[in-house]
């Protein structure tokens, strides 16, 4: 809805919207052996060198022709399928059946969440919405300067002159803690900021937050994340911490 809006709205003269979102069903199919599953439901090549990271092709599983897209939220090798609403089912069945030798399993958000916090991805609405600014959340290198005029293009090139107030940190608690996002960050027993968005990482048996630091802190120490009355000793760290040379994801 966010985005549709902001398209609608700034859509030339003469330019109209077609909104398609109910016709296309979407499955994301992510993990070590997601490509042998694929494989095993299509006769058009999905090795790496065919649909490598960020690319996208149309290919045939089962019955149906779907867009396969090669990336995802979780930080490993995965697909995002999108599907003709009438075809949904039959793709899941089909991807189901050939995945129960590879162990295949339905994954919630909640896992999703636990992937995408080691990995370092950002929420939108949490982590980034219109509070915030690109550079503050770490995504610079996502703003092409240089490219032209856009909507937003002088406000983010004062910005960058200026340097920011704050910076986005990510913070690593040693077990689990109670962390939902929302929960208070304190320097030296001090309370300076919120978390934006937070969860236990099942793959480093750890807890992670993120959360907007005075950019005078974000080199600092000696920080504690509270949660139910509870102050929790948090160590500010680099925000990826699963595969940060992206071997697994673009393998």
């Amino acid at each position: 809805m966010h985005d549709g809006g902001w398209i609608a709205s700034h859509l030339p003269a003469g330019v109209t919207m077609c909104e398609v979102t109910g016709a296309i069903a979407t499955l994301n199919m992510c993990g070590p052996k997601a490509r042998d599953v694929l494989a095993s439901v299509t006769d058009d090549d999905v090795s790496n060198e065919a649909l490598p990271f960020l690319a996208a092709q149309e290919i045939g599983v089962g019955l149906a022709r779907v867009l396969a897209v090669r990336i995802g939220y979780v930080g490993e090798l995965g697909y995002e399928l999108y599907i003709p609403q009438d075809y949904a089912a039959h793709v899941y069945e089909t991807l189901w059946a050939a995945g129960e030798e590879f162990g295949i399993a339905d994954a919630g958000y909640r896992a999703i969440e636990s992937c995408r916090l080691e990995k370092g991805y950002l929420y939108w609405s949490g982590d980034i919405s219109p509070d915030y600014n690109p550079y503050e959340a770490g995504l610079g290198f996502a703003v092409k300067l240089d490219k032209g005029e856009f909507v937003g293009r002088e406000a983010l090139a004062r910005i960058k002159a200026e340097g920011v107030k704050r910076r986005l940190t990510a913070f690593r608690v040693d077990g689990f803690a109670p962390f939902h996002g929302g929960e208070a960050i304190l320097h030296q027993g001090k309370v300076i900021s919120v978390t934006t968005s937070a969860g236990y990482g099942h793959h480093l048996g750890s807890t992670i937050a993120f959360g907007y630091l005075p950019a005078g802190l974000s080199g600092t120490d000696g920080f504690e994340i509270e949660a139910f009355g509870t102050a929790y000793k948090a160590t500010r760290g680099p925000r990826c911490l699963y595969d940060a040379e992206m071997k697994r994801l673009k393998g």
